[in-house]
């Protein structure tokens, strides 16, 4: 009898598996239909690469690539009428795991919508697909005379559509906002299939809701961004860039207020760390220490400049010297040393992989909180060994970027990720007594959503349930992300 039961309950199994798999199978026949069958994958070699920068697992059933927002309606529709969940998918380069699929949902690629419009030269502006790679935008507008303020490290692989779904940042943050503040329309397919166009290039229209607001920074979740009309900006005529070593953080926010003072226009404002540095040496040995003197903190001020900037920003330098605010900096004097100062800076986060173990915390302090904050982070490093505590960030805009690392030769895999747990709880505390925020640029994913009420109150939270009940109620779009499904 007990032999017979297990046996039953095998082809019971084996029943289900293939209603499975000729349910999957007519699914994509469907697709194939929709967008044509060379845009539609399903084969475990091709799927496996799809996840993004977090390199957690990714298990999608298929992946589909549309063309036009009409095959995005049709794919969402379709999905809509049979409960299949839908993973939007940019360029794959978040680090909160927004664009991971982890139960067989179907990632939907937005690559193939890659066209841009003509650009607008008297409205500054352009309208553009979801799909177009962040510096082909930049490059298009440069040829044009203008300029796209948005620039990211991975600006080389992002797509808008990603950018705008996560309120990419950057590094020019301080001077033209994040990509909230370039979009002036969207067009946006509900999950349902229905389209919501508030693609408008006004820069003014003030009628009622602006509902293209909550698909910004929504990651995926409320709808699929298929188009966007954007701001552009006068082409600057250059830059001017200096690095600067202080002995104390609190002399950073120092050098900012003296900028501010002497009305710089501030293009970037960005700090790392000494120890930061010596990372970035040790990994690339051809790169030789930019100052003579060796300096805990360092600061990298870039301003756009034109002649008048150029004399203002060599005051603003003396005068640091002059108030001991700073210990050594040195001046671009050519393209090379320019991009060699940026090197430094920007090759921070893949000199930290080195390490061995490596977790990120992406957050964000108001500015005038910054140096206590930076007090009470010394205190918790002491008892962090052997994991080491490394920052460096966007300090502008009160942006940080906090590494936890080890080497895998000083403590086991398992003893780091409790560890590190244990100390990133109490992180989010303290960002929580200075009302800042767990994730300043990537989102919440996956990885923060347990997290979520260090930024946000319960009443708020609350709120954003019932947002993606309107806009999703059958929890098909980018399920997991921000919310579990038992939230909703």
């Amino acid at each position: 009898m007990i032999y017979l039961t297990a046996v039953n309950v095998i082809i019971s199994r084996m029943g289900k598996k293939v209603m499975i798999e000729s349910k999957l199978i007519e699914i994509l026949d469907r697709f194939k239909g929709m967008i044509g069958e060379s845009h539609v994958l399903s084969e475990p070699s091709e799927l496996a690469s799809y996840g993004d920068w977090t390199h957690l697992p990714s298990r999608p059933s298929a992946i589909v690539f549309p063309a036009s927002t009409e095959e995005v309606s049709a794919i969402l529709a379709y999905c809509s009428q049979n409960h299949i969940k839908v993973v939007p998918s940019g360029g794959r380069t978040g680090l909160a795991g927004g664009a991971v699929a982890t139960d067989g949902e179907v990632i939907l690629s937005l690559s193939r919508m890659n066209r841009i419009g003509v650009i607008d030269p008297i409205g500054l502006s352009v309208e553009l697909e979801a799909g177009v790679i962040t510096q082909h935008l930049q490059e298009v507008a440069s040829e044009a005379g203008l300029f796209f303020p948005i620039d990211l490290a991975a600006k080389g692989s992002s797509q808008i559509g990603g950018n705008i779904a996560t309120n990419a940042g950057g590094l020019k943050f301080i001077r033209y906002g994040s990509m909230r503040d370039q979009v002036l329309g969207l067009e946006v397919v509900l999950s349902s299939g229905q389209v919501l166009d508030m693609n408008y290039s006004l820069a003014k229209n003030n009628t009622g809701y602006d509902l293209k607001q909550l698909f910004i920074g929504s990651e995926g979740t409320l709808g699929i961004i298929t188009r966007a009309t954007l701001k552009l900006a006068p082409k600057p005529k250059g830059f001017r860039l200096a690095l600067i070593g202080v002995n104390h953080f609190d002399d950073i926010p120092r050098l900012l207020e003296e900028a501010n003072k002497h009305q710089l226009p501030v293009s970037a404002f960005e700090f790392f760390t000494g120890e930061a540095l010596s990372i970035v040496l040790k990994q690339y040995q051809q790169i030789h220490p930019p100052l003579e003197t060796e300096a805990p903190f360092l600061a990298l001020v870039e301003i756009e400049a034109q002649e008048s900037e150029e004399c203002h920003f060599d005051v603003y330098l003396e005068r640091v010297f002059e108030k001991n605010l700073a210990v050594d900096g040195m001046l671009a004097s050519s393209s090379q040393e320019f991009d060699r100062i940026w090197s430094l800076r920007e090759n921070i986060s893949e000199s930290l992989q080195s390490y061995g173990y490596l977790h990120k915390n992406d957050i964000s302090l108001p500015i005038k909180e910054l140096s206590q904050f930076m007090r009470y982070l010394e205190e918790i490093k002491i008892s962090a060994d052997p994991v080491t505590l490394v920052s460096f960030g966007h300090v502008g805009d009160g942006n940080i970027h906090l590494n936890y690392a080890a080497k895998k030769e000083d403590i086991g895999a398992e003893e780091f990720h409790s560890k590190v747990k244990y100390i990133e709880e109490k992180v989010f505390l303290l960002i929580q007594k200075f009302r800042g925020s767990i994730s300043a640029e990537h989102g919440i994913g996956l990885l923060k959503r347990e997290d979520l009420t260090y930024t946000r109150s319960e009443l708020e939270v609350q709120y954003m349930r019932q947002i993606k009940n309107i806009f999703d109620k059958n929890f098909i779009l980018n399920p997991g992300k921000i919310f579990t499904e038992k939230m909703i």
